[in-house]
């Protein structure tokens, strides 16, 4: 978590370099260039969202063992987002689909991969981390036991 910002910021700089030299293909025409500064620049994006993604990984991590002990750490990291997030909470659907992206980058599934959206993903997973570190967990989970007359 501590490195969310050193995270962000080094993407911003190398992603500013690649898109002057995407802009500056573009200007002369110079489509091998262009091309190749494009698909940089993508795989750029997933190595920052997988490094991003493993510090909230290791917040998940921390904080299922603050819930459920070492039991926790036999679970899958689904299981474990479970503790931490209730599997009704809006989070716990985003963090399921980043999730996903994680695991299909990290196999190499990069081919026909879309683009991401990192600085949305980047607010999002921050918007998560703030609820999981300053609430009562698991996130969502709502008594339902009231006595009904």
């Amino acid at each position: 978590m501590k490195d969310y910002p050193l995270i962000r910021e080094a993407y911003t700089q190398v992603e500013k370099f690649y898109i002057n030299i995407i802009d500056d293909a573009f200007a002369n025409n110079d489509d091998i260039r262009y091309l190749k500064a494009l698909e940089l620049s993508r795989i750029n994006e997933y190595a920052y969202f997988i490094l991003f993604w493993g510090q909230f990984e290791s917040l998940i991590n921390d904080k299922a063992l603050e819930v459920d002990g070492l039991e926790s750490t036999n679970l899958g990291l689904m299981s474990r987002v479970g503790l931490v997030i209730s599997p009704t909470h809006e989070f716990y659907s985003e963090v399921s689909k980043y999730y996903d992206w994680r695991c299909d980058l990290a196999h190499g599934e990069i081919q026909n991969f879309p683009e991401l959206n990192l600085s949305l993903i980047f607010d999002k997973i921050e918007e998560i981390t703030d609820n999981i570190s300053n609430n009562t967990l698991p996130l969502g989970e709502v008594f339902t036991g009231f006595f009904m007359d």
